[in-house]
């Protein structure tokens, strides 16, 4: 089978690999560079940044209780300039990786045409029996007056040095995560939000902790109208608010190469049935590009749905419970999906003082782990924990949800210190005393 994939980030490049690996012909397009916006613009980038991030706080941390005597300087110049010869790195190493499984990797903006089941890149005509959508998403540039003077995620890479202000605009984990980095290492950061800050993790108690106890410098200003942006402030209803502007205002898919092609809905995203499939039934979708839940594993799970079905082997995704983390000094992780659950009741218990938060425990830096069980089925339907090692937790918790174990049956679990035990003692915590 000739399939044709056009976009090389988590979605497509992990298709694309599966499908050679099967026997099948396959080419994979890639507008710039493999690995997608994770390697080359996003978490990859919020990931590099928030190890020197963590590293800086760790320091001042150390120097405030006397353990150390300095606190170190940071080259902004210097950090961006590893974080492309790393990404280079990564990009030769990922590319070796995919054309050893016998995939073509074509470079150059690909268009579609349908009719003839072809896509032309180059001047080149690459035939297909089945054509798999992975294009992503790009900055989502809201309709306000002098929004081009703002940055956005793709621009962090492109400063010269630290801003002394920065203005965030935008309430969700983008804004968060760069207000800690940039916090960290020494702005005064203002997050503007049009509604709620990190409204997706629906608690109050969360944001609180999380705004004083992980960001630095950092204010909150919630349900704000902006006005317009300069290139120097935002102007609000409430005033001015002057500093470097970064738009955190979400993405908009990158659905321009057919959408008129297949059905999509109002904000762009191709619509899909549980196959991955569009209303083209030799067009396939996966990504960013269909919305939904946006993260570098949805996008591969998704990915790889799409290609198992193109090739004969039926499959859907698994949108049940999925684990997200907002990265910052303690990382914020938490759950989404058709399983999540409020129904039950809460229960709660601080983080553990072990590697990552002993030198915070003076100052009541612990974190905490909530969950949600159900106290007739004991099925645990919910949780939220900012430990240090919570986006490792999590993925283990859901594995031995869906394997059926409920709050009260992990006795047979070990785990490694304090990787997952932050949640598992809560389990043992509801046996004990509800």
């Amino acid at each position: 089978m000739n399939i044709v994939i056009i976009g090389a980030g988590p979605a497509g490049r992990f298709a694309a690999m599966y499908a050679a690996e099967k026997g099948n012909d396959v080419t994979l397009i890639e507008e710039r560079f493999i690995g997608g916006k994770c390697l080359n613009q996003a978490c990859m980038v919020v990931c590099a940044f928030s190890d020197v991030s963590r590293h800086l706080l760790d320091a001042e941390n150390f120097y405030d209780i006397g353990v150390i005597d300095s606190v170190p300087n940071i080259d902004y110049t210097k950090i961006t300039k590893t974080i492309r010869d790393t990404q280079k790195k990564i990009r030769k190493i990922i590319t070796q990786e995919t054309v050893s499984t016998g995939v073509e990797f074509i470079q150059g903006t690909a268009s579609v045409d349908a009719d003839e089941k072809v896509v032309i890149v180059n001047d080149e005509e690459y035939p297909y029996d089945k054509l798999l959508i992975c294009t992503g998403s790009s900055p989502n540039i809201p309709n306000i007056r002098g929004a081009e003077n703002a940055l956005t995620y793709r621009d962090t890479l492109k400063l010269k040095e630290v801003p002394e202000k920065i203005v965030i605009i935008g309430g969700g984990s983008t804004a968060a995560e760069y207000a800690g980095i940039f916090s960290s290492m020494g702005s005064q950061v203002d997050i503007i939000c049009r509604t709620q800050f990190l409204k997706i993790l629906d608690d109050p108690e969360a944001e609180e902790y999380i705004v004083s106890k992980l960001l630095k410098n950092t204010m909150i200003h919630e349900n704000v109208n902006i006005q317009e942006i300069t290139d120097t402030s935002v102007v609000t209803n409430y005033g001015e608010i002057e500093g470097t502007v970064l738009l955190a205002t979400g993405v908009t898919p990158n659905s321009e190469i057919v959408k008129d092609i297949v059905d999509c809905d109002e904000r762009g995203n191709i619509l899909v049935n549980d196959y991955m499939q569009t209303s083209n039934e030799d067009i396939y979708a996966a990504g960013d590009v269909i919305g939904g839940i946006l993260s570098t594993p949805v996008s591969r799970m998704e990915g790889m749905v799409a290609i198992k079905n193109i090739i004969g082997q039926e499959t859907r995704a698994d949108y049940s419970l999925i684990p997200m983390t907002i990265t910052l000094p303690y990382d914020v992780s938490y759950l989404l999906g058709t399983d999540v659950s409020d129904e039950g009741k809460t229960i709660k218990l601080p983080g553990a003082a072990g590697p990552g938060s002993f030198w915070y425990t003076l100052k009541s830096r612990n974190g905490f782990t909530k969950e949600t069980i159900n106290l007739e089925t004991n099925e645990i339907n919910n949780i939220l924990a900012i430990t240090p090692s919570s986006n490792i937790a999590l993925p283990y918790m859901i594995k031995s949800i869906k394997d059926g174990n409920k709050a009260n049956d992990f006795d047979n679990f070990l785990e490694i210190h304090p990787s997952t035990d932050g949640i598992f003692k809560l389990t043992e915590y509801y046996k004990r005393y509800l």
